[in-house]
């Protein structure tokens, strides 16, 4: 079966014997007899299942439950009682297990519910696998994010359109299917990447066509409008949306209703609209690229995502986040990231956000197997030591600006893209002050 289970019990000899029951199952078991040397083993090693006990010399075990979340969010916790009172089993489930035994309980019981959890463990694990980044959880304590956790709630809410912005890699889409995922709609979660579809095909994949709209439309074909009908349509990078087909998702928006390439007949559906941009689109708007109706009656309510380098430290978090996922999923031990490693992470500056990190920890995890990750598995470089120039008291302030913009970009080999970053202003501020 494989697998890791902590037995956490104080009765020492019924651990020993559940701890047995374990291997027997073709699992690892570790034991502790203390709330303490629980949370201690939670935090060395992979733990896919834990059975723990009610009454601890040390800790009541339905209060353990949110450090241990905390510590492994993806472990089965089994809560075990001497008590047989539905008020306590009820307390264990709200608070986070996901089953429980009442002692004493006979050996095929436990033995059930071991294979049961870690059977169920396991395909959890591998639907996140599946999922990718999509799946990732809005992790993160800093303001900007406790933010947007409160906004994602409000939008899950009610049925307005909602727009998301923020740069490439901060987690637009995993935004958007958690509002999904927190909403009533039953429906599905459909996926339109605006930026990849070509602009000759983009209409009929969103709307569909009827037969004969075009030389190779042999039959019917649904649009992904249609699909998603009764769910959510996510427009990913909608500022790429063709202008000439602006008006027709407008009409989307206002009357709920569509007509496929070549048809004649409206198809009434009903959709929660998500959309997301990585690009200026009120910049869009004056162009002319983007129409102005149109982006007002998609941003009926906003959500920004931050950069990563501006959410203090919760790159930390996020980093021992993708740590243990990747840990778990290829079976690799790490104890953690040394005080070195961490500041690494703290001080990079992070232009592919997320993404990169993400990227950057499971490199960690793989070369760094069985110890400490420190900054030579993290593969990033040292930060660039900025500081202003000295003897500027007789330089006007547009001077003293122009001097430390230009050793910013010396130091980031000029790379526009991180000096922008570093200097807390857009790429194109940058471009317009260089030119």
């Amino acid at each position: 079966m494989g697998g890791r289970v902590l037995v956490v019990e104080d009765n020492e000899d019924l651990a020993m014997v559940l701890g047995d029951m374990v291997g027997r199952a073709g699992a690892e078991a570790l034991i502790a007899n203390t709330g303490a040397a629980a949370l201690e083993m939670m935090r060395s090693n992979i733990v896919d299942l834990a059975f723990l006990d009610i009454i601890l010399p040390d800790a009541n075990g339905i209060e353990l439950i949110p450090q241990f979340r905390k510590i492994c969010p993806d472990c089965e916790l089994v809560m075990l009682t001497g008590m047989n009172d539905a008020k306590v089993a009820v307390q264990a489930l709200k608070a986070g297990a996901a089953d429980y035994l009442v002692k004493p309980f006979e050996n095929i019981e436990f033995t059930a519910v071991l294979k049961k959890m870690l059977a169920a463990g396991r395909a959890c694990r591998l639907h996140s696998v599946n999922k990718g980044e999509d799946h990732v959880d809005l992790v993160g304590e800093s303001p900007a994010m406790i933010k947007v956790r409160e906004e994602i709630a409000t939008a899950a809410g009610v049925r307005a359109a909602v727009m998301i912005s923020g740069a490439t890699g901060t987690g637009k889409e995993v935004v958007a299917r958690a509002i999904h995922a927190h909403g009533d709609d039953p429906g599905p979660f459909v996926k339109v990447d605006c930026g990849t579809l070509a602009a000759g095909v983009i209409e009929s994949e969103l709307f569909g066509y009827e037969k004969g709209a075009f030389t190779d439309a042999r039959a019917d074909k649904k649009g992904l409008v249609e699909i998603a009908d009764g769910g959510t349509l996510f427009l990913d990078e909608i500022g790429n949306l063709p202008l000439g087909l602006q008006p027709v998702l407008l009409r989307l928006l206002e009357e709920s209703t569509f007509r496929r390439v070549g048809g004649v007949r409206d198809i009434r559906v009903s959709i929660r609209l998500i959309a997301a941009t990585n690009t200026d689109l009120v910049a869009e708007v004056e162009a002319g690229r983007f129409r102005v109706d149109l982006f007002y009656r998609l941003n009926v309510l906003s959500i920004h995502l931050p950069l990563l380098s501006a959410r203090g430290d919760d790159v930390l978090l996020l980093g021992d986040y993708f740590r243990r996922r990747y840990s778990r999923e290829m079976r690799i031990e790490s104890k953690g990231f040394s005080p070195a490693a961490e500041e690494r992470l703290r001080q990079h500056v992070w232009p592919g956000n997320i993404r990169e990190l993400r990227n950057c920890v499971e490199r960690a995890v793989i070369y760094g197997r069985g110890h400490w990750l420190g900054p030579e598995h993290l593969g990033l470089p040292e930060a660039a030591v900025v500081s202003f120039p000295p003897g500027n008291a007789d330089k006007s302030l547009a001077e003293v600006e122009m001097a430390h913009i230009r050793q910013v970009m010396a130091a980031v080999d000029y790379n526009k893209s991180r000096a922008a970053r570093i200097l807390g202003i857009s790429r194109s501020t940058l471009q317009n002050k260089l030119s």
